[in-house]
């Protein structure tokens, strides 16, 4: 029996490479920074003579760093900060009273699987926010997702979602983000139940080994009274520190410029963090 002979299909004209619409091929695979670029970078090939590959190179180098640029920026957007900051507008000792070497291993590529937390205390104007922001936005930089929000706003939806049954889908959200900043415990009066809600999802991130950043104008040993509830508050702090350090920030108010007690040194500051 005479083998059949297979002829490949004719080859459609919109892909044919001799007479295809470029531009509307680099759309239709999703590239725009490559459409945009391809003639440009062919007179740049010319010019240099650049061989083939490099010329595909540079095309889809500057893809990459577009989409990289675009995913960074639609974390950020989704993270909800207040503002935007980095580590590279922190004033670091002496005026911030900490050293860059003490929050470097919260910059770090590796920092999300550690799964380190860290809380951040000190007087209003130290910069415990800034700090907090600068580590996660570095952390989006760093292919992680982020999410920010104050203890108040977390304390008080999470109750509202307690009351309403619907307490472990409202703190999903804050239990999978890969880096979580709880800002400003402590400044505003919590509701009662302050322990409870901020206790689901704590123990949750740290049963998924998720790193979260707070920042306190309020002593650790104090963290009962604002909760309204002395053990489940040790029990958190348990759960924070067991893989994570507490830092205290001192130094003059960046804001007024007071300075209303003298700096610590990193030994004395990690002694007292020790006693509490």
């Amino acid at each position: 029996m005479t083998p059949r002979i297979r002829r490949r299909p004719p080859m459609p004209a919109d892909l044919n490479p001799a007479t295809c619409d470029l531009a509307a091929l680099l759309t239709r695979l999703s590239l725009p920074t490559v459409r945009r670029l391809v003639d440009e970078t062919e007179r740049l090939a010319i010019d240099r003579q650049l061989g083939h590959r490099e010329f595909l190179a540079h095309l889809i180098v500057s893809e990459v760093l577009n989409r990289d640029q675009t995913r960074v920026q639609r974390l950020i957007r989704a993270a909800r900060f207040p503002f935007l900051k980095t580590v590279d507008d922190y004033a670091f000792a002496p005026k911030g009273g900490i050293r860059r070497d003490l929050i470097a291993p919260y910059l770090a590529p590796d920092f999300v699987g550690s799964g380190r937390n860290l809380v951040l205390s000190g007087k209003p104007g130290r910069g415990k926010t800034h700090l907090a922001i600068a580590i996660a936005v570095a952390a989006i930089q760093h292919g992680s997702d982020a999410r920010f929000i104050t203890a108040a706003n977390l304390i008080d939806d999470l109750t509202a979602a307690a009351v309403a049954g619907q307490l472990q889908a409202r703190a999903e959200p804050l239990v999978t983000a890969k880096v979580l900043v709880i800002d400003e415990l402590g400044y505003l009066p919590h509701a009662q139940d302050a322990a409870n809600v901020l206790y689901t999802v704590i123990d949750a991130r740290y049963l998924r080994r998720r790193p979260t950043v707070f920042t306190t104008n309020k002593p650790l040993r104090q963290w009962g009274a604002v909760l309204h509830d002395n053990d489940l508050a040790e029990a958190l702090l348990d759960r924070i520190l067991e893989n994570g350090r507490h830092v205290e920030l001192s130094g003059k108010s960046w804001r007024t410029g007071r300075d209303d007690a003298a700096p610590r040194s990193d030994q004395e500051s990690e002694q007292t963090t020790s006693a509490q």
